[in-house]
């Protein structure tokens, strides 16, 4: 026998559905991790390992002597020109970075063989930001080579990678997957080296 649904039954259920659809979409950063964490209030900084076991400290750079800029990307601490701020907190799967005179970064949407790109708010608020992003405990197969929980991107923590820059080999870029079309984002693929990014702070016992 098929079930009975009234229209005043179907209202109810429709909104609950629209809730949920929307909470998933709001999420997307930690949906592919039973133990993601989407929100992290505490300021940490971020970290690159390298295949040779070094490590730099990531910030947000211009890549140029405009210090006005109204976007900045993630580059290594000594690879990308001016530095506009270095410190982080995670809300609701978005990366939020502090910069000078208080100024808010919010993380934007990345894409697949692009650069890790910020925009200035405008009014010091989150809207608009990219919910992509989530911090993961360090498990298998990274282990104890890493002291410190990794940043996953679209449900991924192995596609991360340091480029160089094709206007100016002395500046890199953090490259989420990078391909051959990387060179349309001004970026190098023939020295891109994989690396794992991961989190450090006081809260997490691993500060440098």
């Amino acid at each position: 026998m098929v079930p009975f649904i009234t229209f005043s039954t179907l209202l109810l259920l429709v909104p609950n559905a629209l809730g949920a659809a929307i909470l998933a979409k709001r999420d997307n950063g930690c949906n592919g991790f039973f133990n993601g964490i989407k929100d992290n209030s505490n300021s940490f900084t971020l970290w690159a390992k390298f295949p040779d076991n070094s490590t730099s400290q990531l910030v947000m750079s211009t890549f140029n002597d405009n210090t006005d800029a109204n976007q900045v990307y993630l580059t290594p601490s000594e690879r990308g020109g001016p530095m506009v701020g270095n410190t982080f907190v995670l809300k609701n799967s978005g990366l939020v970075g502090s910069g000078s005179d208080s100024q808010i970064w919010n993380s934007n949407s990345i894409e697949q063989g692009g650069p890790f790109p910020f925009s200035l708010s405008s009014d010091g608020s989150n809207a608009g930001i990219a919910e992509d992003y989530c911090e993961v405990p360090n498990t298998s197969p990274h282990g104890t080579e890493i002291n410190g929980p990794l940043l996953a991107v679209q449900g991924n923590t192995a596609e991360w990678s340091v480029c160089n820059r094709t206007d100016n080999a002395q500046y890199q870029g953090i490259i989420f997957n990078p391909a051959d079309y990387s060179q349309d984002y001004g970026y190098n693929y023939g020295s891109c080296q994989n690396v794992t990014v991961f989190l450090r702070s006081e809260a997490l016992g691993n500060a440098p």
